[in-house]
């Protein structure tokens, strides 16, 4: 059984000739952004289902990570641990993001 997964993908499209690379994304852009207006669940569900790092925090809230760590040592964000990582929520965001 052959299982896809997006390294292995992504190193199938390294191998490809540039010609075929240039077609691929041709058709991605194409077919992949078919309509013109997106909704709101449709661009952000995905983000929503995977837990936020702090450096992706930090991005995302637009601090340095330095800023997102003393946040939730001051719980002004609140956060989980995930074995020794820190993560956070995406709703967690918008809430720091309208108080700050």
């Amino acid at each position: 059984m052959y299982a896809v997964t997006a390294e292995k993908v992504y190193k199938e499209i390294l191998e490809m000739p540039v010609k075929e690379r240039e077609k691929l994304f041709t058709v991605i852009a194409r077919q992949g952004f078919e309509k013109e207006i997106y909704t709101h669940a449709e661009v952000f569900d995905d983000i929503r289902r995977e837990p936020f790092t702090i450096k992706e925090a930090a991005e995302y809230l637009e601090v340095a990570e330095i800023t997102v760590r003393r946040w939730v040592k001051e719980k002004i964000l609140n956060s989980k641990r995930i074995g020794k990582n820190i993560v956070f929520d995406v709703d967690e965001f918008k809430r720091v993001k309208r108080n700050v």
